[in-house]
């Protein structure tokens, strides 16, 4: 049986090199009209920080109502369920709602899930000098290659009856520490004071 024979590429002639240059040139344009594409399908920062505050204050307003039932309904150890069973499918109706991806994330978080990430915890450290001067943090907005826009947001302790679960040793019962540990053994959203940052909401605005 014959072998057939190796394939021996051409040797390249002089006169193919300008249609091999035509070729690379279309390629860079390509790429680059690419990259063009996804800025132009970037929605202006103005508008992704509106539509951020508005899916962060709503998601916002529907945890806190949640929460304040319980807590009127059976104390603070009440409220703690809450958090861990229907806070993540409040955000997520939220978030579905207004076509966004909504999270809550932390440096000290109490579900380690929500644990931040290095972006995030570059903005925690910008938020917190800049409450360590006495000024309210602006947005953090990061643009993506694939066009959508990542807003962070503080997430600022302004409320005593978050201590109640998010205080020092003074300010939350040993009932409710008890059923935090419980819940959440490796918890480490405690210690706070009135005024410090707790996390933040990092949300994600699609591509036009």
């Amino acid at each position: 049986m014959e072998r057939a024979p190796a394939f021996d590429p051409a040797p390249l002639d002089d006169k193919d090199l300008p249609d091999m240059k035509r070729i690379a040139l279309f390629l860079l344009l390509l790429i680059a009209g690419c990259g063009e594409e996804a800025v132009d399908r970037q929605i202006p920062r103005e508008e992704a920080v509106a539509l951020a505050r508005d899916a962060a204050g709503s998601a916002f307003q529907a945890l806190s109502a949640e929460l304040g039932q319980a807590i009127a309904d059976g104390g603070t150890v009440a409220a703690i369920p809450i958090c861990s069973d229907k806070a993540g499918g409040l955000l997520k109706g939220v978030a579905e709602e207004r076509g966004l991806l909504l999270l809550r994330v932390s440096d000290r978080p109490r579900n380690v899930a929500h644990a931040a990430a290095p972006a995030d915890l570059e903005a925690m450290e910008s938020f917190r000098a800049t409450l360590s001067g006495g000024a309210s943090p602006a947005p953090s907005v990061l643009p993506v290659e694939d066009g959508s826009t990542v807003v962070m947001l503080p997430i600022v302790l302004n409320q005593p009856l978050c201590l109640q679960c998010h205080g020092g040793a003074d300010d939350i019962s040993p009932e409710t520490r008890k059923a935090i540990a419980a819940r959440y053994p490796e918890d480490r959203a405690t210690g706070y004071k009135l005024g410090e940052l707790r996390g933040i909401w990092r949300v994600t605005v699609p591509s036009r």
